[in-house]
């Protein structure tokens, strides 16, 4: 029988509807995979302005907190205080690749730092990492420290919006938005902040059924947001199915 889970550090992530049935998968798995340590259940969707889960502890030890290990970084993550996705893995390899030297980055949405300190360990780039949560900004110092980037990541606690205020416009070669259904509102004031010809990449969710291109459909809702300005370049493509014709979909675009 495959038993389909996701992994975060040595805690395997599973789904299912009875107690019973999840405890069976949970000796499977820990069975067949010595490495992992912990069972845990996700009890509801991701929710609130920090974007948590609520997990039940299924089998194994009784934690949440573990050491993610990923495109030769590693990170500190406790998932009942910090959103994580290990779906990402290759997302954020792929945007730190395109990061060259001398860069100034904008995280807006940084969480524990991923993206920024996979940004920072490649190349000899500023990363500014902005997040609200205390809980993720705490991480976030740990992993710089782990990762050896403390030159390279600067940790802020603030929302984005009020974040901003300490830079003059046009501060930025690079912003990433990586918060779908929210990326999108704070599109406007991104680019308020990014360098002439400077690079925006852009996380949402879309519906899209029938014949719909979902990347399609976030570009309009984007040239919608901008108004009178104009994406002289985007890139698009689907980063996974979320749900049943739902999709996360990534835009690198270059705005007028």
């Amino acid at each position: 029988m495959r038993i389909r889970f996701d992994t975060v550090g040595d805690i395997a992530i599973i789904k299912g509807d009875s107690l019973d049935s999840m405890k069976s998968k949970a000796r499977t798995i820990l069975e067949r995979n010595p490495r992992l340590r912990v069972v845990l259940a996700k009890k509801s969707k991701v929710d609130g302005l920090f974007r948590l889960c609520k997990y039940v502890h299924i089998a194994g030890e009784n934690r949440t907190v573990t050491i993610h290990r990923e495109n030769g970084c590693i990170f500190h993550i406790d998932l009942s205080l910090v959103h994580f996705s290990s779906r990402l893995a290759h997302e954020r390899m792929l945007v730190a690749m395109k990061v060259k030297d001398g860069e100034i980055v904008l995280n807006m949405f940084g969480g524990v730092g991923t993206f920024s300190i996979e940004i920072a360990k490649r190349v000899a780039a500023k990363v500014f990492n902005v997040d609200v949560n205390p809980d993720a900004v705490r991480l976030c110092l740990k992993n710089v420290l782990s990762n050896y980037v403390r030159g390279g990541v600067a940790t802020v606690l603030a929302d984005a919006k009020e974040a901003l205020s300490i830079f003059p416009i046009n501060t930025f070669d690079r912003i990433l938005l990586p918060l779908p259904g929210k990326s999108i509102e704070y599109l406007p004031l991104a680019i308020t902040y990014l360098k002439t010809h400077g690079v925006i990449h852009l996380y949402e969710f879309i519906n899209a059924c029938g014949k719909e291109d979902p990347v399609e459909k976030v570009v309009g809702r984007v040239s919608l947001m901008l108004g009178s300005r104009k994406m002289l370049t985007y890139k698009g493509r689907i980063v996974k199915s979320v749900g049943p014709r739902r999709y996360m979909v990534s835009l690198e675009i270059v705005v007028e």
